[in-house]
């Protein structure tokens, strides 16, 4: 085995006051390389993971959104994934948690299977890296893990249940009373954001099996993909709200309106026109943008806060990535890019008050929010790895397309900025951006070392430049 390298990233910086905004990424990927536990003394796992909140162990959720942080790594360990599929349980699922100790899943019943995440982490991996080869080996692993979700978990109106661990049910602060979920009620329910995982996982396998050459699997894929897709725009999709909701054992609405709706726009279970509405709730005060953004509980919702004034509802990571994401997915990437500047600004001022990153905030304040086990999830490697993910892939606006040797840069930033070393298939780049000058043009100096397309996206209007390695001035 190869000595193991600490992750290095990308140099980013912003001329003038902005510049704060990078006070959380700096911190992030300083301290993100001593968050991976290495096999060894203390693990016996057959690749670098990234440590959970519980002692020993790593966790399949936390692995999939570090994996989106740690593919922007110049150096070192590029995804947090590899330990959970090489330890695909005998029954063909990716489990959901790994001890250090043993290498062996802790979990029991259903919640020894992760959530269906690891697919979105390896191909946006392989949108930025452009490895074949590995996508190759991890596509037979999570189709596997695929097939034995859809005989296992399916329940009898062909939607999906998850387990509370392994989904982060109490992170969107659904079925809880008392501040505990109920599992009576979770159990017997059809989740929107288990449903909505499934989906995005077939639809992201399928893409996957058309680059490889396997039709027979992406034709099965495909209609996977379709009949989950069709059951929850009937099901799930209210109307009246423009939301999707949760379902009850007979098959009602348990209308508390949350972030894990989003799941059918990142998964493109939504329509255009109901994607459209529930962004747009997204930017409503009295829903879900809240000063620090996002809420994952509408703060319209009757149990936003305790009678004590603690918030049920929170700021939370993981879920603002999926929020930020879902946008660009919608075409909106100007709205997402306005949601993570002021959700950085926030974070960056609490990381200046206290010196630590938190995995959850208060909506209205500048503190942390406690979160069900009790912690505030002070310097949680995943509150690390999501704010990389989030200030390149949204703040930064880089948008990867490595399937068609592309990469995007959505334009946000008003000031002049910078990011050195930044990895994309199998060479790097540097580009600055200016200031907008008279008439709005900005101009990018960009050195490369490999062939490839840049598209440069500022509002609705998007323009293709073929670059050959070398130094080029482009008008944007």
């Amino acid at each position: 085995m190869q000595p193991f390298k600490p992750p290095t990233f990308p140099v980013l910086a912003i001329e003038g006051e902005r510049d704060s905004l990078l006070a959380p990424y700096r911190h992030a990927t300083a301290g993100l390389g001593a968050a991976l536990a290495v096999p060894g003394d203390e693990s016996a796992l057959k690749a670098p993971a990234l440590r959970g909140a519980q002692q020993g162990v790593a966790e399949a959720w936390d692995a999939a959104f570090g994996s989106l942080a740690l593919r922007w790594a110049l150096h070192g360990q590029s995804t947090a994934t590899d330990a959970f599929l090489a330890a695909l349980d005998p029954a063909r699922f990716v489990p959901a948690s790994l001890r250090f100790a043993g290498g062996d899943n802790p979990g029991d019943g259903r919640g020894r299977a992760a959530a269906p995440l690891l697919a979105l982490a390896e191909w946006e991996h392989f949108l930025l890296r452009g490895d074949r080869v590995r996508l190759a080996h991890a596509f037979e692993l999570l189709l596997a893990d695929h097939r034995w979700r859809a005989a296992n978990l399916r329940r009898r109106n062909g939607l999906f249940t998850g387990a509370p661990g392994p989904y982060r049910l109490h992170a969107t602060s659904r079925f809880m009373l008392g501040g505990r979920i109920v599992p009576s009620l979770a159990s017997g329910a059809s989740w929107v954001d288990a449903s909505g995982m499934h989906a995005l996982n077939a639809r992201v396998l399928a893409e996957m099996a058309r680059l490889l050459g396997h039709t027979e699997a992406a034709a099965e894929l495909d209609w996977d993909y379709r009949d989950v897709a069709a059951r929850m725009n009937v099901s799930m999709w209210h109307e009246d709200d423009g939301w999707y909701y949760d379902l009850d054992e007979h098959g009602s609405f348990l209308p508390a309106r949350t972030l894990a709706g989003l799941w059918a726009i990142l998964s493109g279970v939504a329509p255009r026109h109901r994607a459209e509405r529930m962004i747009a709730r997204l930017a409503d005060p009295a829903q879900f943008e809240r000063a620090h953004p996002l809420s994952s509980l509408a703060a319209s919702e009757g149990d936003y806060r305790k009678r004590d004034g603690t918030p049920v509802a929170v700021a939370r990571a993981e879920l603002n990535v999926i929020a930020w994401e879902s946008c660009f997915a919608a075409g909106r990437p100007g709205r997402a890019q306005r949601f993570c500047e002021a959700h950085l600004r926030r974070v960056a001022k609490v990381l200046a008050d206290s010196g630590e990153l938190y995995l959850a905030y208060d909506p209205d304040r500048d503190v942390p929010a406690p979160i069900p086990d009790g912690t505030s999830g002070a310097e949680a490697p995943v509150a690390m790895a999501c704010v990389i993910q989030e200030t390149l892939g949204c703040l930064f606006g880089v948008r990867p397309h490595g399937q068609r040797g592309e990469l995007e840069l959505c334009l946000h930033i008003e000031e002049r900025h910078r990011v050195e070393g930044l990895p994309f298939l199998l060479g790097t780049l540097n580009f600055e951006v200016s200031v907008a000058a008279p008439g709005g043009r900005r101009m990018i100096e960009l050195m490369c070392d490999m062939p490839l397309k840049l598209r440069v996206r500022s509002g609705e209007q998007s323009r293709l430049h073929e670059l050959n390695p070398g130094l080029h001035t482009l008008q944007a």
